[in-house]
């Protein structure tokens, strides 16, 4: 008793001072112990999970960029037998292949004996018989080579390869397609969610293929180091060579011995963590700092406005949390707090109302009004298991515009996304509203038509064709012609491409996509029957 005297603690005064110190120290003490003993593993576990589900789900994407391209080069190579006595004819078509994508420099034939017949980008036969993509042609199996750059362009590239057969299925040579890897960073930055994530793609020996800035510089700099890529695909924590404790994850393409590698810095983890730690206990200091003369005149103050918060708050309850709200006031009260009242009830319905739009907007191109590419891939997926358990049939349609290049460089891109959202706008006015439609990426959509087999499909795509050659996309007083070459396929019970049916049903109709632009363009080619 006499120390409370003579500290002062037996007066309110003295208690309210007391009080004031433990609510401002113990929750700095108690912030720091749980940070350091609990929330810190807490929040890096986390991250370690996030990291691990983030880098398969761009596995997939790299997965079928890859099954794409090898599609691409095992349809040129199957051209080989088709022109396989008219090789002016299969240069002409690889050309035409070059030109219509942007990311392959050449396309080139080598026959069995090693000697290259046709290179897009040049006149004169080189030996290629010493290549190992040339003996694995010669074993029957594609091949994929890495570590290079384009002699021209100076950007990484890597060689798609595939056997070319005679009409016996003997060896009569092979074709490849070298690929520049800035088309795989597009892909990477389109699909993620935060495209500066820091992912990395690389291959068996750590050399890095993707993003190309850190695959164009120096060879230090431009390698995975061992100890990551070692890593498994559940995350790991680490020590880099500059001493910081890091944070990483790695997950195998299965090709080629392709890796995705992610790390980052423990202390970039936490410092949201940190950063809200902190302003939490500034925010507590300066609210007891402020409130401490004012206490026992709050408490004067605040007993009946406290009542009626009580009371509306029962209502409000009661009412099922209305956004509109208005507060019955029932008598007097502090105008401030009917103003927060109003703000509050005016702050839900708008934030309800920004959910709703962010929403619709997540899943649509801002371009054409189409659902987008993310859409197409989770909302297709759904469409594909409701008709297969309603025993119904699914057809995907594959549209691409002709020469859309040409508009472009033309007319220039504002008139070329008039175009796209004509294109768009015709679509999307011959199908049913329970199709999917979507911009599936640059000049390409995709369609899925549920209930709908493949000739239904062709129908259709006949359809959309003829309506888009017959009306011309008015550009202020010109009309522009369009056309498109329309790929349809069919869902299969088996699948051949990717992981998924919808992934297979998408590559069979790109699939038939290339074979109508190979045809001419301004056409429909469906898939054959299995």
């Amino acid at each position: 008793m006499r120390l409370k005297h003579l500290l002062g603690f037996d007066t309110l005064r003295g208690l309210i001072r007391l009080h004031t110190l433990l609510l401002v120290s113990l929750p700095l003490i108690l912030a720091a112990l749980f940070f350091t003993f609990f929330q810190r593993s807490q929040v890096i576990e986390a991250e370690r999970e996030q990291l691990a589900a983030s880098l398969a789900q761009d596995r997939n994407i790299v997965r079928t960029w890859m099954t794409e391209r090898f599609a691409d080069v095992e349809f040129l190579a199957s051209l080989g037998g088709t022109y396989k006595n008219d090789r002016s004819g299969l240069a002409g078509a690889f050309r035409d292949y070059v030109k219509a994508h942007g990311s392959v420099t050449a396309v080139v034939y080598v026959t069995a004996d090693g000697w290259t017949a046709i290179d897009t980008n040049a006149d004169a036969s080189v030996y290629l018989g010493d290549r190992d993509y040339f003996k694995a042609a010669k074993a029957g199996r594609p091949a994929l080579v890495t570590g290079l750059f384009g002699r021209l362009s100076g950007k990484a590239i890597c060689i798609f390869s595939a056997p070319v057969t005679d009409s016996q299925g003997k060896f009569d040579g092979l074709v490849f397609v070298p690929v520049q890897l800035d088309t795989l960073d597009a892909w990477l930055r389109e699909a993620r969610a935060d495209p500066s994530s820091g992912v990395i793609l690389c291959d068996g020996e750590g050399r890095i293929l993707a993003p190309t800035t850190r695959a164009d510089g120096d060879a230090a700099m431009s390698r995975v180091p061992p100890h990551l890529l070692a890593a498994g695909d559940t995350g790991f924590l680490f020590t880099d060579p500059a001493g910081r404790e890091m944070i990483g994850a790695v997950v195998s393409l299965g090709l080629e011995g392709w890796r995705l590698v992610q790390a980052e810095p423990v202390s970039e983890v936490l410092a949201g963590y940190r950063r809200q730690s902190l302003w939490v206990v500034l925010g507590t200091l300066a609210t007891i700092v402020l409130a401490t003369p004012l206490v026992l005149r709050l408490c004067r103050n605040l007993e009946r406005p406290l009542e009626i918060l009580t009371g509306y708050a029962r209502s409000l309850r009661a009412k099922g949390y209305d956004t509109t709200c208005p507060p019955d006031l029932g008598g007097p009260m502090p105008r401030e707090i009917a103003e927060l009242f109003e703000a509050f009830c005016a702050m839900a319905g708008e934030v309800r109302g920004h959910i709703e739009e962010t929403e619709r907007l997540s899943v649509l191109d801002a371009l054409t009004g189409l659902y987008n590419r993310r859409f197409l891939f989770s909302g297709g997926a759904k469409l594909l298991d409701a008709s297969a358990r309603a025993g119904r049939p699914c057809t995907c349609l594959m549209l691409d515009l002709d020469h859309f290049k040409a508009i472009n460089d033309s007319h220039g891109h504002r008139t070329g996304d008039q175009v796209l959202a004509h294109v768009a706008g015709r679509i999307a006015g011959a199908v049913r509203r329970s199709d999917l439609v979507a911009r599936y990426g640059g000049e390409e959509f995709a369609v899925l038509l549920t209930g709908s087999d493949r000739q239904h499909g062709a129908e259709l795509a006949e359809r959309i064709r003829q309506a888009l050659a017959d009306a011309p996309c008015q550009v202020g007083d010109a009309y522009l012609p369009v056309t498109v070459s329309i790929g349809v396929a069919e869902t299969r019970e088996r699948v051949q491409f990717g992981e998924s049916a919808l992934d297979d049903l998408l590559a069979r109709a790109d699939k038939a996509l290339y074979a109508a632009k190979a045809a001419g363009r301004d056409r429909v080619a469906a898939e054959e029957a299995d």
